[in-house]
């Protein structure tokens, strides 16, 4: 539960700018857990008050730690402690499920759309299909903790993959069921990603402010030489650390 008006201390004097003393006090309370994820901090106002600072300086403070990530600033509510990012590798093929399993996080997905289609042009050439051949259609709410993090929306071919109509994914991933239902691995998957804003349903949807940034992630999912999927998803920007190892060539 969020604390009301965690207090913030500052260093003592050392000859650095007010502004950086109070950022390395943030920083260090941040790193330490003195200020945890779901805290609030007091306003800026009784911050600059308590310590004779002026609130230019404080804003200043909290808005450079929000661009980071590591604070939340609410219209109307106040300026939270955000857990920290999600770590993506983009070396390797990612599953939410088995992810948030390695890492111990509690996960759940909630199935909000699901029905048969026929496949217009754009799908039927992404998943190598006749046009008006049948494929499930699926959104899918992701949540970590309890919190939502991403929003999928994901096309396979119905004849292909007929159990996924009614396979339980709360706490399963889709690729599970493939293997474990129709004898299809995963081989490849192919990702494009690029930055966008949100729209007032998937704000609402990801709990955030409509306007707030995110990545468009969409993949194509593969299983030797055959397409198996087509997935596009919204991951909240705020919840998300995308790292990649870059080797030089010799």
């Amino acid at each position: 539960m969020a604390l009301a008006g965690v207090p913030v201390a500052l260093p003592p004097d050392d000859g650095r700018p007010l502004y950086r003393r109070l950022l390395a006090q943030l920083r260090s309370d941040l790193a330490s857990g003195r200020l945890r994820p779901g805290d609030v901090i007091p306003p800026e106002l009784e911050i600059a008050r308590s310590h004779g600072i002026s609130r230019h300086t404080v804003r200043q403070a909290i808005i450079e730690l929000a661009r980071e990530g590591l604070l939340r600033r609410e219209r109307g509510r106040g300026t939270f402690v955000t857990p920290p990012p999600i770590v993506r590798s983009l070396g390797s093929f990612y599953s939410f499920a088995h992810e948030m399993k390695d890492r111990g996080l509690q996960f759940h997905t909630r199935v909000l759309h699901r029905e048969v289609r026929p496949a217009t042009m754009v799908v039927a050439s992404r998943l190598d299909l006749p046009v008006g051949a049948p494929v499930i259609e699926m959104e899918l709410l992701r949540l970590v903790e309890g919190a939502p993090v991403s929003l999928d929306f994901s096309i396979t071919p119905q004849a292909r993959f007929p159990s996924l109509l009614t396979a339980d994914l709360t706490k399963q991933a889709l690729y599970d069921v493939m293997a474990a239902a129709h004898g299809v691995a995963v081989t490849l998957g192919r990702e494009e990603l690029r930055p966008v804003v949100l729209d007032q349903r998937q704000a609402d949807l990801l709990e955030v402010a409509a306007g707030s940034p995110a990545f468009h992630v969409e993949r194509e999912t593969l299983a030797g030489s055959e397409r198996i999927e087509w997935r596009r998803s919204l991951v909240r920007g705020d919840r998300y650390l995308f790292r990649a190892e870059l080797p030089v060539r010799e």
